[in-house]
């Protein structure tokens, strides 16, 4: 059965439905993603020190899950996320992370287009969102895309990127415990920078299975209101987590449990602006929020908000990245 051609906004229809195919996810795709974004957590990728850890085994990134979920819908419904659509953006994503996708474990996504509306900031495009699930129960999300109005048809994109924030920095005691109220609001610091290079962009096209011709496709780029190839948004996201993994005080902080103390709740961000290749990238990082939780008092929620800034001091992406941490003086 041919597929019904979209092109714009009115095209969408709020409550569309389907699933993907299957993925098995392999010791190659978590091996792979580390190399892509520079996340070596031990997690992933020491079979013998989690043998005996809560998870049992070696499990994939978080941020795998959802770049895997947005591939394998890229493939079978390419239109949710702006693939072969005329003018139009992957513009954010959020995963609530409800356990974890083991190494071999097989997936498949379930997604359905919730709601879509004008988008008051650049008239004559409006948003589209699906809501998906990881169908062994794991993740569950939305995707968030630009898409242009049939009523504009000769509009073109427009970005905003956003002011880079003033933060304190974190000076992490490696001694110290730090409880959930050790972490103050807007202290954190900024990690290396990275240039997304070609090799980086069609290596993770290729994991993931998203081979949107704006990211692959020289030609169909130049049409386009971005005028060339940009480095898929959410590898630019990942890398910055990666690198945030890599350089960020406060996640390396010594737990009140050891680490099965931590876990990780959910991901979100927001692309503002594309992304070219030869770019560079630096992730601001700081606290966001402390939260206590209600139903479990000996722990609260850690908030870690992002920006990624590229050379030209422009914020280009802004993400949000949710952790549990044991609290003080719980009984």
């Amino acid at each position: 059965m041919a597929r019904k051609k979209h092109e714009y906004l009115e095209d969408y229809e709020v409550g569309q439905q389907g699933e993907t195919f299957t993925r098995t996810v392999s010791t190659a795709d978590i091996t792979l993603f580390a190399c892509i974004t520079g996340d070596y957590s031990s997690v992933h990728l020491d079979r013998h020190l989690t043998a005996g850890g809560q998870y049992r085994g070696r499990i994939a990134h978080g941020l795998l899950g959802s770049s895997l979920a947005m591939g394998m819908v890229s493939i079978d419904a390419p239109h949710l996320v702006g693939r072969n659509v005329p003018e139009s953006w992957l513009g954010g994503f959020e995963t609530n992370y409800r356990g974890a996708i083991y190494l071999d474990d097989t997936i498949k996504i379930r997604w359905q287009i919730a709601g879509k509306a004008d988008d008051p900031t650049q008239p004559g495009f409006g948003w589209v969102r699906t809501a998906f699930q990881v169908l062994n129960g794991v993740y569950e999300g939305t995707l968030i895309t630009k898409v242009r109005k049939r009523s504009a048809d000769n509009a073109r994109l427009q970005w905003k990127t956003a002011t880079p924030w003033r933060i304190r920095e974190f000076v992490l005691d490696p001694e110290k415990v730090y409880y959930l109220e050790d972490f103050v609001p807007d202290e954190g610091g900024l990690s290396t920078g990275r240039t997304f290079t070609e090799a980086d962009n069609v290596s993770f096209c290729g994991l993931t299975g998203d081979y949107n011709p704006l990211y692959v496709d020289a030609e169909f780029a130049k049409k386009t209101s971005f005028g060339k190839r940009v480095v898929h948004p959410m590898m630019i996201f990942t890398s910055a987590f990666g690198g945030w993994t890599r350089d960020g005080g406060p996640l390396r902080a010594k737990n009140p449990g050891g680490p099965a103390d931590a876990g990780h709740l959910n991901d979100s961000a927001t692309f503002l602006a594309p992304v070219e290749i030869g770019d560079t990238l630096r992730c601001c990082f700081k606290v966001a929020e402390t939260r206590r939780s209600k139903s479990k008092p000996d722990r609260g929620v850690l908030s870690f908000g992002f920006q990624l800034i590229n050379q030209r001091n422009e914020v280009v992406q802004e993400g949000k990245t949710l952790l549990t941490r044991g609290a003080r003086g719980a009984a």
